[in-house]
């Protein structure tokens, strides 16, 4: 009976979905830039770059991506407008996930812009072709692949980093565990739509494990938050 409702209301539980997801990325980005502020540590512009670009990548995928013509049938350049722009968020979120972590070996000066300078740059760059590749070859395995591929290295690089005693934050050895479950929710994405042909019940756990990503980090940065203002 669940699983019968769910599917009635699919696009309304999308848009929710989306809503969730947005309203959560919203506050890690304010939460986190406010951090910024307090501490001065540059790797938190970047994991905050990483978070608006996610934000506006579930608004343009599930919000905008959900206004259809009259006819209830996609425009063509509306369609691929939609697909181009939240690929290119999603990816670039991806890369600012990965260079809030890997920072310093780049930085060796405080940069006074982190989304427009010449290492952001260079991540919109390999963004933008990417994104191009998908349009290109009509295909989104070029975006899948290359989360998969962030995700794996950033599951690596936050087990050596905070997947050792001694981190200040205790609950950031857990930062691992939450790059795997995204890494898994990649995997399945991709699986979704090459393989299980959209399966719904899938699906559901695929917009389930999304939740719980940024669910994770917004408990992070929250409890963050409280230690730095006890």
């Amino acid at each position: 009976m669940l699983y019968e409702w769910i599917l009635t209301n699919k696009e309304f539980l999308k848009v929710a979905y989306a809503l969730i997801i947005c309203f959560i990325c919203a506050i890690i980005v304010l939460k986190t830039d406010r951090m910024f502020k307090l501490s001065d540590y540059q790797g938190l512009r970047y994991f905050r770059n990483a978070f608006f670009f996610y934000g506006l990548a579930f608004v343009v995928r599930f919000i905008l991506g959900g206004i259809s013509n009259i006819s209830g049938d996609y425009i063509w350049i509306y369609y691929v407008g939609i697909k181009f722009f939240f690929e290119f968020f999603i990816v670039a979120a991806g890369f600012f996930l990965l260079y809030s972590l890997i920072w310093k070996r780049f930085e060796q000066e405080k940069s006074h812009h982190s989304f427009l300078n010449i290492r952001s740059g260079i991540l919109y760059t390999i963004t933008l072709l990417i994104v191009l590749l998908n349009l290109s070859f009509n295909t989104s395995l070029f975006m899948y692949f290359s989360q998969i591929i962030l995700f794996m290295v950033m599951s690596f690089i936050s087990y050596i980093k905070y997947g050792r005693d001694g981190v200040k934050y205790r609950f950031l050895k857990y930062y691992v565990t939450i790059m795997v479950l995204g890494l898994i929710a990649w995997i399945l994405n991709m699986a979704l739509d090459y393989f299980l042909n959209w399966n719904k019940v899938v699906q559901i756990g695929v917009y389930i494990l999304n939740v719980l990503f940024f669910f994770f980090f917004l408990y992070a940065i929250t409890k963050i938050t409280k230690n730095k203002d006890g």
